[in-house]
C-alpha cells in the first residue's frame, strides 16, 4: 500500500509538470483518448523498428528537429515550411496540416496503409461469422469446482463469445474504399455518391455498418470524430427514414504520431473480436501509422514523392 501510494504521488507530480509544459506536455491532450504506444525496451532497442519508436517518442513531446524548433533553438533563421507557404513548420504541420503533402497524397498513402492493415482481419472475421453458428450464448456456470486460491483451468473454463453487431446473420459482405480502388455504395441499400471507408452489410438482417477512418494529429481526435459524424449525418438519416435497413455508424481515429484512438478498440469489440485479437490489431495499426508518418517526416524537405508507391503491409 505504501509503494502504491508513493507511485501515485510520483504520477501526480509528473502529470503536474507535464501540464505546465506547453510544448513537451502536449501528449496530455490525448492521453485519455488514445491507447499507449509500445515503448518497451524490446521496441526501443532490439526491434528492427527502433528508429520508428524513437521517432514516436520524440514526436509525442514535440522534440523532433523541425524548422520551427530549430529556429527556437537559434540554429536556423527561418521556421517556414520548405514545401508550402506556411510560416510555422511544426511536427503537427508536417504530419497532418501541410497542403503540399496533402495534394501529393502523402497522407492518403498513410490512410490507405492503415485500411490495408484492417482489411485482412475484418474479412477473416466476417468469414468466420458466415461459416459458423454465430448465435450469442449466455455464460453458464462451470460444472467443475474450483477451490479457493486456485485458478480455473482452460479445460473447465466456459468459452463464451461476447455479443456483437454481427449476431443473427451469416451473409455479411464488406467493401473497403481505397484511393486506387474506389467503391460504389451498395445500390440495394440506397443510391448515393458517398463512400465511407468500410461498409459491412447483411441482406438477411437488413443491417449495414458504416466505418470511417481518420488519421488526424492526436490533438484533433475529438474534432475529427465530430467532422466525420457531421459529414455522414445526411446519409445515415436517409437510410433510416427511407429504407428498411438498420444503420450503424462508427468512426476510427488513428493519430498521425502512431497513437491509436480508443475508438478502434470499441469498433473491434462491436465486431466480435476477442481481447487478444483486438490488442494485436491495435498494435499493428499503431506501427503502420508510425512507419508512414516517419517516412513523411523524413520527406518533409523533399518535393519528390511517388504517389503510386505500394501501401505498407502489416507484419505477421
Amino acid at each position: 500500500m505504501i509503494t502504491n501510494k508513493a507511485q501515485s504521488f510520483s504520477e501526480q507530480k509528473r502529470m503536474h509538470h507535464s501540464l505546465t509544459s506547453k510544448q513537451q506536455g502536449v501528449w496530455v491532450q490525448w492521453a485519455e483518448k488514445a491507447l499507449p504506444f509500445d515503448f518497451s525496451w524490446k521496441s526501443l532497442i532490439w526491434s528492427p523498428f527502433s528508429k520508428v519508436a524513437r521517432f514516436v517518442l520524440n514526436a509525442s513531446v514535440n522534440w523532433l528537429k523541425t524548422p520551427s524548433l530549430l529556429k527556437f533553438w537559434g540554429l536556423s533563421e527561418t521556421s517556414s515550411c520548405v514545401l508550402c507557404p506556411s510560416q510555422q513548420c511544426t511536427i503537427h504541420h508536417i504530419l497532418s496540416n501541410c497542403p503540399f503533402a496533402l495534394s501529393s497524397k502523402r497522407y492518403t498513402w498513410r490512410h490507405d496503409s492503415i485500411l490495408l492493415c484492417l482489411k485482412t482481419p475484418f474479412e477473416k472475421q466476417l468469414s468466420i461469422c458466415n461459416s459458423e453458428k454465430w448465435s450469442f450464448k449466455t455464460p453458464h456456470i462451470s460444472k467443475s469446482f474450483v477451490p479457493a486460491g486456485r485458478k480455473q483451468t482452460q479445460r473447465c473454463a466456459a468459452k463464451v463469445r461476447r455479443k456483437c453487431d454481427l449476431d443473427g446473420s451469416d451473409d455479411w459482405k464488406i467493401l473497403i474504399d481505397f484511393d486506387g480502388e474506389q467503391i460504389v455504395f451498395p445500390p440495394e441499400i440506397i443510391s448515393t455518391s458517398e463512400r465511407p471507408d468500410i461498409i459491412i452489410w447483411s441482406h438477411a438482417s437488413q443491417k449495414v455498418l458504416l466505418i470511417e477512418l481518420t488519421c488526424p494529429a492526436e490533438e484533433g481526435i475529438d474534432a475529427a470524430k465530430i467532422r466525420k459524424e457531421t459529414k455522414y449525418m445526411d446519409l445515415i438519416n436517409q437510410i433510416s427514414e427511407f429504407t428498411n435497413w438498420k444503420v450503424s455508424f462508427m468512426t476510427i481515429e488513428v493519430g498521425a504520431r502512431g497513437f491509436v484512438g480508443k475508438s478502434l478498440w470499441n469498433c473491434l469489440g462491436k465486431l466480435g473480436f476477442s481481447h487478444s485479437a483486438s490488442t494485436k490489431i491495435c498494435k499493428s495499426v499503431s506501427l503502420i501509422a508510425a512507419k508512414c508518418s516517419y517516412a513523411i517526416y523524413l520527406a518533409s524537405k523533399s518535393r519528390s514523392w511517388d504517389a503510386q508507391r505500394p501501401l505498407l503491409a502489416c507484419e505477421d
